[in-house]
């Protein structure tokens, strides 16, 4: 936040009076006295459509003014000198009202206003007091929180540590870990609906999951406590599966905690909209909710992200917030508490139970487990048929090159051709990268891109070298030379 301080000496001046000035400044300037206290006055500048208000604390002294602006809108900067320049406003305006008499009304309005602040700040502590009582902020649990993320955390390590791709796991991969897939889910793979939450594809997916599941974690853990949060958290989690599965026709490969956090989300958004929430906390947390979950849906329409086990963890995480809400009335719950969570699992259960014993998968597992397998070496074949496309262009492509028995407008003009041909190359590789292969033939896929992008280069700085024979020209073609070598070195130290 970024701020600026100035004091100014008014001496003779008591810091009553000094405050009764600044007032009455405030109001001249046409900006907001809002909250004031014994030696203290808070105002704000006025908001337009194209500019947000900004902070000004006046504190005052027998003899000493106090002023400090700040921009309160999570600038980073004061690129344009705001701060400054209000304080510059305030002080030349002050000048001008200190010149006059001190009017009566000023005492009386800076003694409401003070009056005011008190009013607020009591309410708000008694807002605090209920909101930590209900909520049990300052000493309520929250160890499963920490360790639902700790176990997401060393499952991904474990992945990581037997050989898979730490930004984008193959399909097979995540199928090998426990992902969520309709044809192996339905004939006898029933874990996947609670392991796949657990699943994660990437680094990126993981850390963007974990940090949504603590923002919510926080809160809602202590006022559920920790039995009701985790049957909370893993019901959602094996819906949202379920979901998952009853939404796509065409069996997908799912994995990833989104499911059971946004059944979180949803646990938390129905207590939000009843009573059991102080009101002023209530608004605040509803509006911060309501933000995640519908950017994460519209968000989660592109493809690639399954919605569908986003929207059953919400639904039912929902319906498990009302549940929850009828014990929760109460102080402690009491027994209405132990019959909502021993409902919800009962529910949970038998649902879970009543789907997967009356859908089932057209083929059989180790039919799917053949086909899965069969379409892997299918991408494998494909993989080696594009590389031995790419193999003939880089011949070509090498053989000019390094050809230097040619006249130079001869060599220029073959030179010329070689950027078409390096651009076909390019295509290939990005056809390669759309193929479940091993994580070994993924890597020399990257590298591949690589020292293409650098031919390409090299293309550019041949022809500039031919046409001038600067010394930068050839500076430039030996430094893409020297990266050309580098790639083939580290290929060549794939295992």
């Amino acid at each position: 936040m970024p701020s600026q301080k100035q004091d100014f000496s008014f001496p003779g001046t008591t810091a009553e009076q000094l405050l009764l000035i600044a007032y009455a400044t405030f109001k001249d300037l046409d900006w907001i006295p809002k909250y004031a206290g014994p030696a203290a006055i808070i105002g704000y500048t006025p908001q337009s459509w194209n500019k947000y208000y900004d902070e000004i604390l006046v504190e005052a002294a027998d003899g000493v003014l106090t002023i400090t602006s700040s921009l309160v809108h999570n600038e980073s900067f004061d690129l344009m000198g705001k701060n400054k320049k209000h304080i510059n406003d305030f002080i030349t305006a002050y000048e001008k009202v200190k010149a006059g008499e001190i009017k009566p009304e000023w005492s009386d309005a800076v003694a409401q206003l003070r009056q005011e602040t008190a009013t607020m700040v009591t309410e708000q502590t008694r807002n605090g007091a209920e909101a930590d009582k209900m909520m049990k902020i300052a000493t309520g649990s929250r160890y499963v929180t920490y360790a639902i993320i700790g176990l997401n955390v060393i499952v991904f390590v474990a992945m990581i540590a037997n050989g898979v791709n730490l930004f984008a796991p193959s399909g097979i991969d995540i199928l090998k870990w426990g992902g969520n897939y309709g044809p192996l889910t339905l004939s006898g793979d029933w874990w996947r609906l609670l392991t796949s939450t657990f699943v994660h594809i990437g680094i990126i997916h993981l850390l963007f999951n974990m940090y949504a599941l603590y923002m919510a974690g926080v809160y809602l853990e202590p006022l559920l406590g920790k039995i009701r949060y985790t049957i909370a958290y893993l019901s959602c989690g094996i819906f949202a599966s379920i979901a998952s599965i009853i939404w796509h026709s065409e069996p997908v490969t799912s994995a990833g905690a989104s499911g059971a956090i946004f059944g979180i989300y949803g646990v938390f958004l129905a207590l939000l909209l009843t009573n059991l929430i102080p009101k002023q906390m209530r608004l605040s947390l509803l509006q911060s909710i309501g933000v995640f979950v519908v950017f994460n849906l519209v968000y989660g329409m592109q493809s690639g992200i399954d919605n569908a086990a986003h929207i059953g963890g919400l639904i039912s995480g929902i319906i498990i917030g009302f549940v929850y809400y009828l014990s929760l009335r109460t102080v402690n719950g009491g027994k209405k508490g132990n019959l909502a969570t021993i409902a919800i699992i009962a529910v949970t259960i038998v649902a879970t139970w009543f789907y997967l014993a009356n859908t089932s998968s057209p083929v059989t597992r180790q039919q799917t487990r053949n086909e899965l397998q069969e379409a892997s070496a299918k991408d494998a074949s494909k993989y080696f048929a594009k590389l031995d496309e790419f193999s003939e262009i880089d011949k070509r492509c090498v053989a000019i090159i390094n050809e230097t028995t040619l006249a130079e407008p001869e060599l220029l003009n073959n030179i010329n051709k070689l950027m078409p041909e390096w651009n076909n190359a390019m295509a290939i590789i990005q056809e390669m990268k759309n193929l479940d292969v091993s994580d070994l033939s993924k890597r020399k896929i990257k590298l591949l891109e690589e020292y293409t992008e650098a031919r390409r280069q090299e293309v550019t700085a041949y022809t500039a070298y031919l046409t001038e024979k600067s010394p930068g020209n050839l500076l430039q073609l030996s430094e893409v030379r020297e990266k050309i070598s580098n790639t083939l070195n580290n290929m060549s130290q794939l295992k």
